[in-house]
């Protein structure tokens, strides 16, 4: 078979366009051109080209999993995130374009030259690994209470070569500061949201990464009373929220010591990122 033959059985195998896969088609050539190792404009430019057997097994598996309600990165196991690709498994949550936001915003701060930095919740290590690359001089430190999530973490460590300490824990309970940077992106879906998730994320996604709780903000209120055994002096706090959270931690992180520096919205207009600043008490 040709790659246009491929790609024309693949597109009704997938079914129609879905929450969670809007667009089979494109699906389809993002997917064929991975079991491929080419890019998606190599592909449509060769549309007559036999792709072989192995690459065709391959691809028939891959498109009947993805159907099946499989996340496509499970399938070719890895994600890109801020220009790097990272290693993901069904342990961790899937990094989201959103949360590059998140590291868009820490590389602003004016930090220390060699600034201590803690990443809670790590997952897949996509943040503090980010940091770490990005800041070769940091002290990076990560944390999460998920053992396999930890060792995805690990492997994503070592395939960029950088050095961030693991550790694990609930929250900061293992740690002790200060850190210049905390960083997070903790579970903040709330409980009722989660049966409305699309099933990519609802069912093959780890629960320990997606429920924050009645309303999504249990674990991020527990962070933000800890914060100030952990912050440094003048220390920030990046934290990855859902809609209407920061209402709903303004009284703890004023009864902390800190202030709201910023609140940064996501590509939607969503506000998802709190910047807190400890005030230096």
């Amino acid at each position: 078979m040709t790659i246009d033959d491929l790609l024309r059985w693949a597109v009704p195998r997938l079914g129609a366009p879905r929450e969670g896969l809007p667009d089979p088609a494109r699906e389809a050539r993002w997917l064929l051109s991975r079991a491929m190792g080419v890019g998606e404009a190599w592909l449509l430019g060769h549309r007559e080209e036999p792709p072989g057997a192995a690459v065709e097994a391959t691809f028939r598996a891959w498109v009947e999993r993805r159907r099946r309600g499989e996340p496509a990165h499970h399938l070719i196991g890895s994600c890109p995130f801020w220009g790097r690709e990272f290693v993901v498994s069904p342990a961790v949550l899937i990094p989201r374009p959103e949360t590059e936001l998140l590291v868009a915003t820490a590389l602003t701060l004016a930090l220390p030259p060699a600034p201590r930095v803690l990443d809670v919740g790590t997952g897949s290590g996509c943040l503090a690994v980010t940091i770490a690359a990005e800041w070769p001089r940091a002290v990076v430190v990560a944390s999460d209470l998920s053992l396999p999530a930890l060792a995805v973490a690990r492997a994503n460590i070592r395939r960029h070569g950088v050095e961030v300490r693991l550790l694990a824990g609930d929250l900061t309970a293992a740690l002790a500061g200060p850190f210049d940077l905390v960083v997070a992106n903790l579970p903040y879906i709330p409980e009722g949201d989660l049966p409305n998730l699309p099933p990519e994320v609802r069912d093959r996604e780890p629960r320990l990464a997606l429920a924050g709780g009645a309303d999504g903000a249990d674990l991020l209120r527990r962070l933000v009373a800890e914060l100030p055994r952990v912050l440094g002096r003048e220390g920030h706090a990046l934290l990855e929220i859902g809609p209407g959270q920061a209402e709903l931690l303004a009284p703890h992180w004023s009864g902390a010591g800190l202030a709201r520096a910023a609140l940064h919205p996501d590509a939607t207009g969503i506000p998802r990122l709190l910047h807190l600043r400890r005030t230096g008490r």
